[in-house]
This record gives C-alpha cells, structure tokens and sequence, in this order.
C-alpha cells in the first residue's frame, strides 16, 4: 500500500513537471485568436501531449530532432524532441507593447538543416530568450525563458520577458536550444510606472514617439522606417493601421512585386507578412524599439472589396467570404506582430491604454474592425452620406466608446498631464468646394461618416474640462495638423489665436501609400488643394499632400513638440529626408501656439499663409 502511494505522489509530481513545462503555452502566439473556432484555435495542451508522449513511441525517421531536456530533468527517456538541425531566424526580432515591468519580445526561427530536411508537424523547434541591460546580455541578464514554436503558428515566437525595471532600456536575442544558433540583438524598453512623477518619467529627458500608418509595399521602399531608426531618437513607434496592403499592385518596375495574390487565406496573410518584413528599415525599426499598433482597413463586416452582406462572398477577387478573411488576418497578425492579447475573453480588442507615468496616457483605439457601424466603401457612399448624422452611428462600438470616455476621464483624475489618442482615420472635418473629403476610402470613412459620436468625444472633453488632449490620426496619405472643436463652430473658436479649442489633432502622411490629393502629386500642385482646405476649415492649420514620411512627439511636462519628416524619394532605399514641419502645443493651452509652426514651413501651405494673402 505504502509503494503504491509513493508511486502515485511519483506520477503525480511528474506530471506537474510536464504540465509546467509546456513550452507551448509560453508561446503567446498560440494564443491566436478564438478557442471557440477550431479553424483558428491551438490547443497547446493538445499539442504537448502528442508531442511529449507520441515523438516516445515512434522513430526520429531521418529528420534531426533529438532529446530535450528542459524542465523535464536529466532523464532523457522523459524528454521531448525538438528539431536539431538548425535554424534561420529569418526576420531577426522585434518588440512591443511595453509595460513598466514586462515587454512582448518576437521573433521568427524557421528549421533548416545542411540537407535539406524538414521538421514534420509533430517536431517543435525550442528557443531560449534572454534580455538584458547591456548588448552583453549573458553577463547582465535579468530574465531568461524557453518557448516551442511550430510549423502551426507560422515558426513564429512571441513571449513576454517580465519582471523588469520601469523606464528602461533593455537588450535581447533568442538562442535556438539545441545549436545555440542567436538571432540578432534587439533593443527595447519598458515605460514608467503609472504613478512615476512627469518630470522623471525617461529618466527626465523627453520622451519621443514615432508615428506612422499606410505602408504599402509595392508603392514604394520603407525609407520612413529607417530614417526614424537613425536619424531620430524615438523611444517607441507607434503604427496607427494599414500595415500591410491585401491588394497586389505592380511594384515590379521598383523592385517591390508582391509575393501571392490578394489575401483571403492564412497563407495569404502569412506570406504577405513575411514580404513585408524583409524590407530592411522595417527591420531595422523593429530591431530598434518597441512598437505600439492598431488594425488595418475594414469595418465588423466587409470592406470595398469584400462585403458579405451586399454582394456575398464572390464579391472578393478572391472568393473569400469577409467572415473568413477577416479572422485569418486577425490569427496571422497575431502571430507575426508584438502585440499583447489584451480580453482572454475577448479577442478581437485591440483597443488598450499606456499609463507612462503622470506623463501621458496612450490611448490605442480600434475604428476600424472593432464594432464599426458601416462605412463608406465607394459603392455605397450616397446611403452612408444619408445616415452620417444619425445619432446611434458609431466608428467604434458602444463598449469601446464607453471605456475611451472613462478612460479620458480616470486620465484627468490620477493626473496625467498629456492624453494622447492613437486611431486610424482623420478626426476633424476635411471640406473641400462644400463637400466632405479624405478618407482613404471615400468621403464618409472617416469621422466624417460619424458625426454623433465625433460630438459626443468632443463634448466629453469640454463637460468635463478634460485639457491637454492629442488625437493621432493617420489613413488618409496626406498630412493635416488642426486644432480640435466642433466642426464650424466660429463662435466658441477662434482660427486665428486658437482660442476656444479643446485640443489638437496630428495626422499624419503615408509611408508608402500614394497622395489622397492624386498619387504621385507634385508639391506645387499639391499645395493649390491645400490652400482651398485650409481656406475652407476653420480647424485646420496646416495641409501637405504631396510627400510620403512620419512624424514625431516629443513630449515632456510642459511642451509637446510634432516634427514632420518628408521622404524625397521612395523608389529606391534610402535615407534622403527633411523637416517639413515643426509645431509646439503648449500644456494647459488646448490648441497649436501661435504662430504656427513658427509661421514657416518646407512643405504644404499654413493657415497663417492663406489669411495674410501670403502666398
């Protein structure tokens, strides 16, 4: 009886053993998306049962995978195999979603070997990451683990490194378990703790987010990446959508072909994602600092070239219904993007909140897939016109709209000074001639086609005399700086001083993606739309539509600072850039200081320029 039990507490702390040591689940990638749709789940649980109790009973065969101990112990005959031969870490690291003691560290670690062989599907490849203070990681290394990834997800590996010091700088690399092949040395960081004090959040120096949106592969080389990677000193880089492009173009004649077809399969999504990823600046951003993103183009149920709901799956190109589509993109950009999995219960939110210190929140929203009421896709643009102003329209769902107000409000409370807003689409209202312009898709895609719940953020901030808050905005493929008000409202705010407004908005170019105002537009022609715009829009202040780039903040407890960065030329790779234009938001003004940009600018047309008949 005593030999039974003791052999019974003996299986038992085996089992807590193996249980413990499922590096798959140490893979967040795995986590991608829904466990309720089994086209899309991976149960690890399932996956290291097969793979620690089936690779025992049949034969290696010829591939090179061999015994693993872990945390199994020194008794092989209880170890796993894992692919022995090798591998390329193909699309070096990256990192993202930083918090003040943990960060999400990615990489790509494909099997190879000197023959040619393969991994089948029931061999994982096991890596170690290890993160550091120094670029010597094995001599300051403060956190180190092991995760398997597979041939299921892609060979992808996505971890989070924990038990950080807020505020710092921080160096990684993954190592493959069995070579000890490395990839290369990354470097990231970690933001303050909420309750860090503005004037020592980054050691007290400003802090400098880089933002860009729309970068298209086959339209051009991501020069903007690699330009903010060195020749600016951004902290972390903030992608506000259209990070890939599901269309296939003609980008042959620049040497940028699109791999595949348009997207509709995890493969699809996979390999375009992997195209992507060999752009050498983007590669370089990646391995540079963490990043911060948000979702692509769409709405909840379609986009312009995929809409079940009016002309039923054939109406892709593809023949891919948008349902399909939609949660495929969703699994690869998961798996192949260093995003934090945010509502286990949840998991199409992406829309989350950064506390950096009493300096900033962060604010990420979803308008795009989340819960988005129709939008405008150029086939329907007169029935969304119709309905703009319909009081229960919505660009982001009642939930989400709900936790924004809230969050806007808990940001004022604790004290924060700056309340930056990243989104996807142009906030304020853009005219042209009488009629609604600029969205990437048509004239109500933007706020534009939500007047309602644009009036119900912008009278949250004024009820509630919440200042200091910055909206980010990309989409559109042309630069716009405004203050924020009411769209027309010349009796509580000034144009000219500012006055009145509760706010400022900064939207930014395209990396790649051609001009709202024409693709491939001159700077001249560009600039006579723009003096119209800012002519027309009580708002805006500055417009320029004819050059491709980013843009940056630097904020600290007094000052933000936007600098505008314009590529000259996207058809080859290069760093060949300049300031456009630079603008100071002062805290506590709630509006650009006067005058704007300095009253100079590079590139595009002030509204200082157009009212004094400067031109």
């Amino acid at each position: 009886m005593r030999i039974s039990t003791y052999g019974y507490l003996f299986q038992f702390f085996i089992g807590l053993l193996a249980a413990r040591a499922n590096l798959f689940q140490r893979n967040l990638a795995y986590e991608s998306p829904f466990s309720e749709h089994p086209q899309l789940a991976h149960n690890t649980n399932f996956l290291h049962n097969i793979h620690l109790e089936g690779r025992q009973n049949v034969d290696a065969g010829p591939f090179k995978d061999t015994h693993y101990p872990s945390f199994y112990g020194s008794n092989l005959g209880n170890s796993p195999f894992v692919w022995g031969g090798g591998v390329n870490f193909t699309h070096a690291v990256a990192s993202g979603d930083p918090y003040d003691t943990s960060v999400i560290l990615w990489t790509r670690a494909f099997p190879t070997s000197s023959d040619g062989s393969r991994p089948d599907q029931s061999v994982p490849v096991c890596l170690k990451y290890h993160i550091g203070l120094s670029s010597n990681i094995s001599t300051q290394t403060v956190d180190i683990g092991e995760a398997y990834t597979s041939y299921d997800v892609d060979w992808t590996v996505k971890v989070e490194a924990k038990n950080l010091r807020p505020d710092t700088k921080y160096f990684y690399r993954f190592t493959d378990c069995i070579t000890t092949a490395s990839s290369p040395v990354g470097i990231t960081r970690t933001i303050a703790a909420s309750d860090t004090p503005a004037s020592k959040v980054n050691g007290g120096k400003p802090l400098t987010l880089a933002v860009f949106s729309c970068s298209q592969y086959q339209s051009g080389w991501f020069n903007a990446y690699g330009y903010a990677a060195q020749n600016t000193e951004a902290d972390i880089f903030i992608h506000l959508g259209d990070y890939i492009y599901e269309s296939l173009g003609n980008g042959a004649k620049i040497g940028r072909q699109t791999l595949g077809r348009e997207l509709a399969t995890i493969h699809d999504y996979r390999q375009r994602l992997s195209q992507y990823r060999t752009d050498q600046n983007l590669v370089l951003a990646h391995q540079n600092a963490p990043w911060i993103t948000v979702a692509d183009n769409a709405w909840k149920s379609g986009t312009a070239n995929s809409n079940d709901t009016t002309e039923g799956c054939g109406f892709s190109s593809s023949g891919a219904c948008f349902t399909d589509r939609k949660l495929a993109a969703v699994r690869a950009y998961h798996e192949w993007m260093p995003i934090r999995q945010i509502d286990a219960g949840d998991k199409l939110r992406i829309w989350r909140n950064f506390k950096i210190g009493k300096l900033l929140d962060l604010t990420m929203l979803d308008t795009r897939q989340y819960d988005r009421d129709v939008t405008d896709y150029l086939t329907n643009s007169q029935v969304v016109d119709s309905v703009a102003d319909f009081d229960d329209r919505s660009i982001m769902g009642a939930a989400q709209e709900k936790w924004l107000l809230n969050t806007l409000s808990e940001s004022k409370s604790r004290g924060a000074i700056w309340r930056i807003i990243g989104q996807q689409v142009i906030f304020s209202q853009l005219e042209q001639n009488g009629e609604r312009k600029f969205g990437s898709h048509g004239v109500d895609d933007a706020w534009d086609g939500y007047r309602a719940n644009r009036a119900r953020v912008l009278d949250h901030l004024y009820d509630n005399k919440i200042s200091n808050t910055v909206i980010l905005a990309g989409d559109s493929h042309a630069n716009w700086v405004s203050d924020l008000s009411h769209p027309n409202d010349t009796k509580t705010y000034n144009p000219q001083t500012g006055m009145g407004a509760i706010g400022v908005e900064f939207a930014g170019t395209a990396v790649t993606s051609g001009s709202s105002f024409g693709s491939g537009i001159l700077p001249d022609k560009a600039d006579n739309i723009s003096r119209v715009l800012v002519g027309t829009n009580p708002d805006l202040q500055w417009s320029e539509g004819s050059f491709r780039g980013f843009f940056t903040l630097t904020v600290d407890a007094s000052y933000l600072n936007a600098t505008y960065y314009a590529m000259r030329n996207i058809t080859y790779a290069n760093l060949d850039g300049f300031i456009s234009a630079q603008f100071i938001v002062k805290a506590g003004e709630n509006k650009l200081r006067r005058p704007v940009a300095g009253g100079v600018v590079k590139a595009g047309v002030l509204k200082s320029q157009v009212v004094a008949g400067n031109l």
